[in-house]
């Protein structure tokens, strides 16, 4: 008779400075994307431009990353279903009309409707990046890890240790 136990673990979310650095590498993504796309339409042969625009936008924002990181340690720490989301999705705003300030201060990008017109695939690759990352636990799970049934571990190494013993101690 095979004893089986199903696997009740709960699905380990990635840790916060993992989290956190998917969130930069994927908003950094999401941006440098839109403009390429922008660039490729009007000027295709000048392609290099979004990419070296794209890469001094993301060596800029790694800047952010530690000032991020408590955010996403908070949103780890309350990780109950929505409380989990809502804190790293709220984490990501913040960034993001901190950057935004930032950027309208200390560099000349006119009116406030331009520059979010430029960092609006920043703000879109971070909060997919979210809903990924904290996507609700029940399905995450099984996406994760199917759920499986396998012999408990005390179980299947009482019955090894049993086996390999020979019954000559008993006879004695």
């Amino acid at each position: 008779m095979k004893l089986t136990y199903p696997t009740t673990a709960p699905v380990a979310y990635p840790s916060a400075l993992a989290s956190t650095l998917y969130i930069w590498l994927f908003s950094n993504l999401g941006g440098t994307a839109k403009l390429l796309v922008d660039f490729g339409f009007d000027e295709p042969q000048d392609l290099q431009v979004p990419l070296l625009i794209g890469l001094l936008a993301s060596v800029a924002s790694l800047v952010a990353v530690p000032f991020a990181l408590p955010i996403f340690v908070l949103a780890q720490r309350a990780c109950t279903s929505w409380k989990c989301r809502l804190t790293a999705l709220a984490g990501v705003l913040l960034a993001f009309a901190a950057a935004n300030y930032l950027l309208l201060h200390w560099l000349p990008l006119g009116p406030p409707e331009s520059l979010l017109r430029m960092t609006w695939p920043y703000l879109a690759g971070a909060v997919l990046t979210v809903a990924w990352l904290y996507w609700p636990q029940s399905v995450a799970g099984r996406l994760a890890r199917p759920r499986s049934s396998r012999p408990a571990p005390l179980l299947s190494a009482w019955r090894q240790r049993a086996a390999k013993q020979p019954m000559t101690h008993l006879a004695h």
